[in-house]
């Protein structure tokens, strides 16, 4: 057993470590392996000692280190994937650390008077990356997520097997992996945590960081003990530039177009590294923009039942958005090797992602019908903008950052040993300063609807003399200041000693971490009522416009007269004599809250060799969680404000096996049996109590809420192409434990002050779930075939998800097969690609089936009002033609089919949302100095 080798392996190493260095008479070999043509290094490659099985990979600088090895002269050899084999000839010497530096030739595929070359060394370095993992995992490098016209890294995901992704604004925010909610998963830059700007969840938003500002994606679907448990479905690594061989600089220029709005889209992106000092110095930098201005055509919808069943809306919105998004992002890189056994590297990243929107929305609120199909309705036309420090925009400002700074390093002990440490802290926020809503609105108003097609209802006034602009009065005027921020500082020390070699040998790894975590909220909300009334005796007295467009791709409905966000933002609503400011805590105490988390953790591994085809890593992860939170209650009987605390502490012991067998050259087979876990959202924990008086709803924090445990069991396996491809297949199966779901109670009386409100909501914990699934996925270039055909590439996966949960205490729905939230039934990609000798297109389409909402659904007392998110499909294309070995002239198109984010409510077909975001070109210039 795994575990019987780890004790006797501990004792190995108490023993080792006291032996004389003249007993350990060996020495160490350390070099770089680079690209031949380009100078880029290399990772991934895997360097081995000729005649036997000790045998490393390169990181991420292509450097590499072989340990522990016997004295005189030993032949080197590289095996890479897209690349001729490599050898060299050391000289060891005892207790010194020889150098060695690989230069791999790229192969060619002869296309007659076409050639394409390995320039995807990228890709290739990907490959041998994934090919070589002891753990299962999928690698993506910067080349491969270049050749899909994908603007952030939430979109480069969703072209991976088995991730899906939740939308926002027409791009990836979230991203669920294997069927997992995004809560189940995690996401690090160089192997750290990412803290979140969202307030209410620990989900990373993908869409603040660029997809031109990586090297790599990694995505682990299986941990090691070294790895944060944290990780249910897996666990995502974006892995920065590091310095490269030689000198680099290259740049991208370009603009683009966008039909919803008509508006331009433009961007830049720029990377400049090299050595120095002999090449113990490294540094490199790179930088990105983008500004798209765009916006949605949208309509959501509430529906309820009569007693006979029937269907109809209680609430109907039609909105208009127009927004600027900005993304900027800016990373680097510099690593300083004192000599071959010595290394220190320190790597920043900053992303900044503005959205400036304004929002015109028509808000149908409908009563039951009466025995005719009549409607008593109240309409409301609000607009949302920024207030007068951004009067040039006049829009509401959403301004989330995150930030990284990691300081690490490498040290080689007595030609053995290996130590690897890291320090990093990072911080994400979001402001959203001076937001302000005006209201206008009629009530009483007779109308019928048609809800023969329930995803596009419509609805006539009984007399449309009733709804014209100037009868719509004054309601109110909202402003609001919100502020989140979240704090990571992270530890780790890593310890790596060899305690026997060959094909039985025996590697003890060990290691510590220390995460500390502060996340806080803090709004506020205030009324402004006009002092003079007159002004504001109806909409058409204040500066409006009429923002009907040509079309709505939300269907046949008319935008209308709103106020302008520039008659909104010159309001003076700090001036006493205009305006009178009232502070409405019942909008906002509730939401706040501060929350701190300590995880302390240790793991104790042992990678052991079976023979020379076989290898096994078994050991155990131990994490020690404390959280602590302060919130506020809203008591809604007095209209008072209390605060409230509390906390929990648990431990988790978390072993694990991951098996890896080469049963040929190119062809690897992988199992493992793992334990992980998904904390609690930390303002799920807060015993908060939130009410809206205008909505008549209550929402609660549970601070009973348990952490999600799982248990984990893959295999896979894997047949990897020299043309830089591969064809792979696996299934998984997880066993949860205490999963946790939003369940909404209607007409609901509340135990605590005895008051009955329309709906009521509350995190729980079910008790169990299970979910099983299968992978294939098939990638390579065609190069089989006759003539210019082989040019042709393909690149297709697909992801099949079963899931079923129990124990979910919801009377009257004990016998329903419900999946998990977030869990798609179905998931694929499918690119066809040509690559030529200076013409390269791709055509690419990714799908996913229809899930519940992990986002603002839930598990609800009736089907009726369950949330789902629709099945989707994206079609996109993108195209490079090289007009000099050096630059590119590129064209992309995004959302070829218009396809909108759709949600349903209870059944397919029955709207919660439609938003359409139109389709959108860009093109430009990418030049490699």
């Amino acid at each position: 057993m795994p575990f019987v080798g780890l004790s006797r392996a501990l004792r190995w190493a108490a023993c080792s470590l006291l032996l004389p260095a003249a007993a350990l008479a060996q020495g160490a070999v350390a070099g770089t392996v680079v690209d031949d043509a380009s100078g880029i290094a290399l990772t991934g490659v895997v360097v081995r000692l000729d005649g036997t099985t000790r045998e490393v990979l390169t990181d991420r600088t292509g450097r590499f280190l072989l340990t522990g090895l016997p004295t005189g002269r030993q032949e080197l050899v590289t095996r890479y994937i897209g690349y001729a084999a490599a050898r060299a000839t050391v000289t060891i010497e005892a207790g010194r650390t020889t150098t060695a530096v690989f230069r791999l030739r790229s192969v060619t595929t002869d296309l007659g008077t076409l050639v394409v070359t390995a320039t995807r060394s990228g890709q290739a370095s990907a490959l041998n990356q994934q090919q070589n993992a002891a753990n299962v995992t999928n690698v993506v490098a910067a080349d491969q997520i270049g050749r899909f016209p994908d603007a952030n890294i939430g979109d480069a995901l969703k072209r991976i097997p088995g991730i899906t992704v939740a939308i926002d604004q027409g791009e990836a925010r979230f991203g669920s992996i294997r069927g997992t909610e995004p809560r189940f998963n995690s996401v690090m830059v160089n192997g750290e945590r990412v803290p979140s700007a969202e307030a209410e969840v620990r989900q990373v938003q993908l869409d603040l960081i660029p997809a031109d500002m990586v090297q790599a994606i990694e995505v682990n679907k299986s941990l090691t003990p070294e790895m944060d448990a944290d990780a249910i479905g897996g666990a995502v690594n974006i892995v920065t530039r590091a310095a490269p061989a030689g000198f680099r600089l290259s740049t991208t220029l370009g603009s683009g177009y966008n039909w919803i709005r008509n508006e331009p889209v433009l961007l830049g992106s720029a990377i400049i590294g090299t050595r120095f000092l002999n090449d113990r110095l490294g540094v490199i930098a790179s930088g990105s923009y983008y500004d798209q201005q765009y916006g949605s055509d949208n309509k959501e919808g509430v529906w309820d039942k009569s007693g006979s069943g029937a269907a109809y809306m209680t609430e109907f919105d039609v909105r208009r958005y127009d927004i600027q998004r900005i993304r900027k992002s800016v990373s680097g890189s510099v690593d300083y090797r004192f000599d071959a056994a010595n290394t220190v590297m320190f790597r920043a990243i900053y992303n900044n992602r503005n959205d400036w929107e304004n929002r015109f929305r028509s808000r149908y609120a409908f009563g039951a019908p009466n025995a005719n199909g009549v409607q008593n309705t109240e309409i409301r036309r609000q607009t949302k903008g920024g207030g007068p420090a951004d009067r040039l925009k006049a829009s509401r400002l959403e301004d989330q950052r995150t930030q990284s700074y990691q300081l690490s390093g490498e040290h080689l002990l007595g030609h053995r040993a290996q130590l690897s440490w890291s320090a990093s802290t990072a911080k994400a926020s979001e402001t959203r300063p001076d937001e302000r809503y005006i209201d206008w609105r009629v009530r009483n108003i007779a109308y019928t609807a048609d809800y023969s097609d329930e995803q596009t209802p419509q609805f006539a006034p009984v007399n449309p003399a009733l709804v014209t602009p100037d009868r719509y009065t004054f309601r109110r005027i909202e402003q609001l200041e919100s502020f989140t921020e979240d704090r990571d500082r992270n530890g780790r020390l890593d310890l790596r000693l060899p305690l026997a070699d060959g094909d039985r040998g025996t590697t003890l790894k060990i290691g510590a971490r220390y995460r500390d975590k502060e996340k806080l909220r803090d709004n506020s909300y205030n009324f402004a009522a006009p002092v003079t009334g007159s002004a504001f005796a109806n909409l058409t007295l204040k500066g409006n416009a009429d923002f009907t467009t040509d079309r709505n791709y939300a269907g046949n409905y008319q935008y209308g007269v709103f106020t302008t966000p520039a008659q909104l933002a010159a309001l003076d609503l700090f001036n006493a004599a205009q305006f009178t400011l009232s502070d409405q805590p019942a909008e906002y105490a509730a939401g706040n809250f501060t929350a701190t988390e300590t995880i302390t953790a240790g793991y104790a591994q042992v990678e052991q060799r079976l023979g020379a085809a076989v290898s096994l890593i078994g050991g155990a992860r131990v994490e020690r969680t404390k959280v602590d939170y302060r919130g506020f209650e809203f008591n809604v009987d007095d209209e008072t404000i209390s605060p409230t605390n509390g906390g929990q502490s648990y431990t988790d012991v978390l072993p694990s096996m991951n098996l890896r067998w080469q049963a040929a050259p190119s062809t690897v087979v992988r199992a493992a049996w793992t334990n992980s876990l998904a904390r609690p959202n930390y303002y799920d924990l807060v015993p908060y109590r939130s009410v809206s008086l205008d909505d008549d709803e209550l929402s609660t924090g549970n601070p009973d809420l348990k952490p999600t445990r799982a248990m984990n069991l893959d295999l896979t396996a894997e047949r990897y192409f020299a043309s830089v491809g591969l064809v792979s297949g696996g299934i998984f199966h997880k066993q949860i434990d205490d999963f946790i779901y939003n369940f909404t109670a209607f007409n609901e009386v509340d135990a605590v002050t005895g008051r009955t409100f329309a709906q009521i909501s509350r995190p729980r914990n079910g008790a169990k779930a299970r979910l099983t699934g299968a992978e294939v996925a098939v990638q390579r270039q065609l190069d089989f075939l006759p003539g210019m055909l082989k040019g042709l590439g393909i690149y297709l996966n697909y992801t099949y998800t079963d899931s079923k949960v129990e124990g979910l205490d919801i009377a009257g729905r004990e016998n329903e097969k419900l999946p998990l939230l977030g869990t798609a039934k179905h998931s694929a990609n499918a690119s066809l690609s040509y690559d030529g000798s200076r013409l390269s297109f791709r055509v690419a389409l990714n799908y996913q089936s229809e899930a519940l909402d992990a986002g603002e659904g839930g598990y609800n007392e009736d089907a009726f009002y369950d949330r789902w998110a629709d099945r989707r499909t994206d079609i996109d294309a993108n195209a490079t033609f090289a007009l000099t070995p050096k630059a590119r002239f590129f064209v992309e198109a995004n959302n070829l089919n218009n396809r909108p984010l759709r949600y349903c409510q209870g059944a397919r077909g029955r709207l919660a949302q439609d938003e359409f975001y139109g389709r959108r070109v860009q093109t430009g210039l990418k030049i490699d100095f």
